[in-house]
């Protein structure tokens, strides 16, 4: 899975905008190539597992996906091992997981995916431990990046400049760098950066489903169960998020679509989780102790910086992580999709150096942005494509028959899936980023949804069986992920 043996070229230094966990991914796998790595971030960050100002979106439940463990796991051997001993859960999918879709419960499966469930801070503060450890890694905390530097002809990067934050008058310092790496997330200035160059800015797709998300923390007990109750269009806005963490606690995130937003308030918030359909929930956070108050998250549109259609690249400098695509979060896509974009790099890299040296990086930005592009299209497809069922995201949009089929296809596929474990497993691999999106057409798993999806589950928003025309005509017409 992960190339770990490359000689680095004695002097040759990167630099990662950014310390987040796609940052500091993206640092490890720079190791491989440079003598000196060097992450710089806005915020001090913690050394224990802390909330952070600059990471707002860490409050609230996060699902690490069985294939990003993987790719954490091969760069850091060890770490989920190491995430149990302080605290985190191990779950199987299958037996582990209370989901709800549109409102009825899918029932316990057998399931091959193991996932380890904990609190963002815990598993970005293990990775910030085990990063700075190794030989070459540095982190300079407390600085903005205000800038690229570049050769006189403007055709290559140099390094960054760089300011001590809260010291505005203060003169910008510059850091030499044969490669930047920007990991700044969804607030990147990337493009301005560009502009400022010389150079075209990328050309940006967004969809909103107007996500909202409240989250509270509270004391859990030994029972908690892990819980998903997803919103499903156009009749079920609402949702909610329950998942046990270290520290005998759990966080509780209430979800909103289309418009939808649990109130700040105790007694909003609570009226919200009665609004449910998930039995039983509404009594276990009322006779839970709260331990704080509840916290709001509303930049959860995904946005597509279209870095892989440029017409002339800066060399020296790549966009990764939310700077490249940011997904809605509700999806738990985000900290895998950052893996693989690490894990990308490395490859990118790694096929780089047959032919160059590690300061030559002609050509790494065009061929790197082209192959994350490809590899993160199958979740920006599978987000975009549900966001897209919401008006609110929806508007101007007409989908094509095709498009109309396969949606159609996938309503049966999640009733279907509520009592038959073979299609809850399949569509777990997917979620997981185990198998592709295109794994769902196969015929099996067609003629099961097909089979079954009239009767399993009856939910409210109940619709007519697909005939067998259609389901091979979705078999036929399913996109190449």
């Amino acid at each position: 899975m992960f190339q770990q043996t490359m000689k680095t070229d004695p002097g040759s230094h990167a630099v990662v905008i950014g310390g987040s966990i796609a940052g500091m991914l993206t640092a490890r796998v720079l190791t491989n190539h440079f003598d000196r790595v060097t992450v710089i971030e806005r915020d001090a960050l913690p050394e224990t597992p802390e909330f952070r100002k600059g990471a707002p979106h860490a409050r609230h439940a996060h699902g690490l996906l069985a294939r990003g463990q993987q790719i954490m796991e091969s760069l850091f051997p060890g770490l989920t091992e190491e995430l149990q001993a302080l605290g985190a859960i191990p779950t199987n999918m299958g037996r582990g997981l209370n989901l709800y879709v549109g409102g009825v419960r899918v029932q316990p499966f057998e399931s091959e995916i193991e996932v380890t469930i904990s609190s963002r801070p815990l598993l970005e503060n293990a990775i910030y431990r085990r990063l700075r450890t190794l030989p070459g890694v540095s982190f300079l905390l407390g600085y903005d990046v205000t800038g690229l530097t570049t050769d006189e002809e403007r055709q290559k990067v140099t390094g960054i400049s760089l300011r001590q934050r809260g010291q505005g008058n203060q003169e910008e310092q510059t850091l030499a760098a044969d490669l930047v790496v920007d990991a700044s997330g969804r607030g990147s200035r990337l493009p301005q950066w560009l502009e400022a160059l010389g150079y075209q800015p990328p050309s940006e797709t967004s969809v909103d489903s107007q996500t909202a998300y409240m989250t509270r923390v509270y004391r859990r007990t030994a029972t908690t169960p892990m819980l998903y109750a997803m919103p499903q269009a156009p009749d079920h806005a609402r949702g909610c998020i329950v998942i046990p963490v270290e520290g005998d606690r759990m966080l509780v995130t209430l979800i909103g679509l289309n418009g939808e937003q649990a109130p700040t308030d105790e007694a909003g918030f609570l009226a919200y989780a009665r609004s449910l359909p998930v039995p039983g929930f509404y009594e276990t956070i009322v006779a839970a102790e709260p331990l704080t108050e509840p916290y709001g998250f509303q930049r959860a549109a995904n946005r597509l910086r279209h870095y892989d259609k440029l017409p002339r690249y800066l060399e020296g400098v790549l966009a990764i992580g939310d700077s490249f695509y940011a997904l809605n979060p509700v999806y738990g896509q985000g900290m895998t999709v950052a893996a693989l974009g690490a894990l990308t790099l490395n490859d990118c890299l790694y096929d780089h150096r047959q032919r160059a040296t590690a300061t030559d990086m002609t050509g790494l930005a065009r061929t790197f942005h082209k192959k994350l592009a490809k590899v993160n299209a199958g979740p920006w497809q599978l987000a975009t494509g549900q966001d897209l069922r919401w008006p609110c995201a929806a508007e101007g949009y007409r989908p094509d028959p095709v498009t109309r089929l396969i949606q159609r296809y996938f309503d049966r596929l999640l009733v279907a899936m509520a009592d038959n474990g073979e299609l809850a497993e399949a569509f777990s691999q997917v979620q997981n980023m185990l198998k592709p999106p295109t794994s769902l057409f196969h015929p099996r798993i067609v003629w099961q949804a097909l089979r079954s999806g009239s009767q399993a589950g009856k939910p409210a928003n109940s619709r007519p069986a697909m005939s067998e025309g259609d389901a091979w005509n979705t078999i036929r017409e399913a996109p190449a992920l």
